[in-house]
């Protein structure tokens, strides 16, 4: 009795790493839909067509754990005169603080469109490959989900005649 016991929570403590991920993949799926949608507004004030002057206001370290080769981002703001702001990465893979400290203030086109969603003149967006990315994690959810579900209701169950399913 103790050794059925035993081996049932062994099987658990290994299997919960299993249940983990499959609730980070259905999270990581979630996140990347949105991501599409995200795109679909960028594309949305491209297609707009208005273009303001945003000013960047803030630079943001790449990996604050790492010293060498250290890269920073530029992050623009701007409000509009209904007060909706917005902000966004005018530039990535500046190398070095001071030079990433030289562009604040300064001034970057941005399109926007009237709802808060805005991007960088000149600045691409990638539906493609978020909705490729969201498939995929969509699809890697649901086989783990699968997984999930079959280990717990079918596993280890007992068939009438008295045999194990296999």
């Amino acid at each position: 009795m103790k050794f059925e016991t035993r081996k049932k929570l062994s099987l658990w403590a290994c299997y919960i790493p299993f249940i983990i991920l499959t609730l980070v993949l259905i999270v990581g799926t979630g996140r990347l839909w949105y991501a599409c949608k995200e795109e679909i507004w960028r594309q949305e004030a491209i297609d707009n067509g208005i273009t303001v002057e945003a000013e960047i206001v803030r630079v943001h370290s790449s990996d604050p754990n790492t010293v060498a080769n250290r890269t920073y981002s530029l992050w623009y703001e701007y409000t509009d005169e209904t007060g909706i702001r917005y902000y966004g990465v005018a530039k990535n893979y500046v190398s070095g603080y001071e030079t990433a400290e030289k562009y604040k203030g300064t001034k970057v086109n941005i399109y926007i469109d009237g709802k808060g969603n805005s991007i960088v003149v000149g600045g691409k967006t990638h539906f493609e490959l978020m909705l490729a990315l969201s498939i995929v994690f969509t699809a890697l959810s649901a086989i783990s989900l699968g997984f999930d579900i079959w280990f717990i209701f079918l596993k280890g169950k007992k068939r009438s005649d008295g045999s194990n399913l296999k």
